[in-house]
């Protein structure tokens, strides 16, 4: 669940408790009544984090259970009422939970300045739409990450089974800033592994594409050298690569210096601005600054600046990645260490292995940022290789592009009518 949400369902509860307050409304029925819905309400949060069931349903049926429960609904008046909240909830659901690929389509066509689509089908360029206009690539970039690792690997620069102590890690890790993916890798570690309080190098690695871990992100770009990642981009020829800098360091530029204007930091160049984000990421892995007494709470405008200056690159470049790790175009080693990497979707979901002979990827998001690449081979069809980058979002846009992503990839890659469909739209756009 994102921080709406949260904010939302904690806002529930907050304002059923605000009138107790006052002491005449601490009557027995008032207790029920209130202590039924933080029921409903903790309900609706165990659905969606530990059964995965959608916010939007999860809430509807806590909307009814809620109605079904006060007495006072079963008059004529009320009854009118809530069919028509009923209603209206269940429309907005039935739009948001509907199967509807053709939305990203339709995103893509109206949004040509802020978005862009890649593919590549068996080795082919197949469509280009923008894809080799800059966009901000949110945490997709850690797939340029992982190539130099595997690749650093292979030239037995580092070794993949060393351990890591967690507590490295932690020095970067800045609560919330990761969508709680951190905390997932670590519950995932085996039981042997979080008793030793650590990690092998490849799990590290496994955490940042898997579960999208900014901290392990910010140590292993410190293990593996900016320098050395900025000239792997040189020697992949992708020409119009953004240079690397920390993700953390960047997001605390605005805490580390507090005297920074929005303005200010809008302004900076791109080479202060990275300068600054790798002065911090030294002083966490110094602990000059304490990562886990540092609260994560930036303005709107704070962020969005974050957001947009990400780094960036064309969705063509990482088509060209994927394509050169699906075609086993980096040395042996370094191929099989990014195939166990990066073929991540294969182990989560089992049921994968009996569409594909073999998955792989990188998304990533912002408030304003929903990035995607996959790497596909269905068994007996075709290989395709897809890069979507979107920017500049909305909430609304953004809830719907994550809603409808999974489900245009798969439309895409199984049907090539629909291929045909989405590339005569996109074609004729240009």
């Amino acid at each position: 669940m994102n921080i709406y949400i949260w904010t939302f369902l904690i806002g529930m509860i907050i304002f059923t408790l605000f009138p107790f307050l006052n002491k005449n409304y601490r009557r027995r029925s008032a207790y029920i009544k209130a202590s039924a819905s933080i029921i409903i309400v903790l309900g609706i949060v165990l659905s969606v984090v530990l059964f995965k069931i959608n916010f939007v349903l999860a809430l509807l049926i806590g909307l009814i259970i809620f109605i079904l429960l006060d007495k006072r609904t079963y008059t004529k008046s009320r009854l009118i009422i809530y069919g028509l909240i009923i209603i209206m909830v269940s429309m907005l659901a039935f739009f948001l939970l509907r199967d509807n690929p053709d939305y990203i389509v339709n995103h893509l066509k109206e949004n040509p300045t802020n978005s862009a689509l890649y593919v590549t089908k068996d080795k082919q360029a197949y469509i280009t739409y923008q894809s080799d206009e800059l966009q901000p690539l949110a945490s997709t970039v850690k797939i340029l990450i992982a190539i130099e690792y595997a690749l650093q690997v292979d030239e037995g620069k580092i070794n993949k089974d060393s351990y890591v102590p967690l507590t490295e890690l932690n020095h970067f890790y800045i609560k919330g800033t990761d969508g709680g993916g951190h905390e997932d890798w670590l519950k995932s570690l085996s039981a042997t592994q979080d008793m030793n309080n650590e990690a092998t190098l490849q799990d590290v690695v496994k955490g940042m594409i898997t579960y999208s871990s900014n901290a392990n992100t910010d140590y292993l770009i410190n293990l593996l050298g900016i320098n050395n990642i900025n000239k792997r981009i040189k020697d992949l020829k992708l020409d119009k690569h953004d240079s690397f800098y920390p993700i953390v360091g960047a997001l605390l530029i605005p805490y580390d210096d507090k005297d920074i204007s929005p303005e200010t930091l809008e302004s900076m160049s791109d080479k202060e601005y990275a300068s600054r984000a790798i002065d911090i990421n030294e002083k966490l892995d110094r602990g000059e600054i304490q990562a886990e007494n540092t609260k994560y709470t930036p303005s709107y405008k704070f962020e969005k600046i974050w957001s947009n200056r990400l780094i960036s690159s064309t969705a063509q470049d990482y088509g060209k990645l994927l394509q050169m790790i699906a075609y086993d175009e980096f040395p042996k080693a370094a191929t099989e260490i990014l195939h166990q990497i990066m073929e991540w979707p294969m182990e989560l979901n089992p049921n994968n292995k009996d569409r594909f002979e073999y998955l792989g990827g990188k998304g990533g998001s912002t408030k304003f940022i929903l990035t995607d690449a996959i790497y596909a081979k269905e068994h007996n069809r075709d290989s395709y290789e897809l890069v979507l980058l979107f920017n500049d979002l909305n909430i609304w846009q953004n809830i719907l592009l994550q809603n409808n992503l999974n489900s245009f990839e798969s439309k895409f890659i199984h049907n090539e009518d629909y291929q045909l469909q989405v590339k005569e739209i996109l074609t004729h756009e240009k």
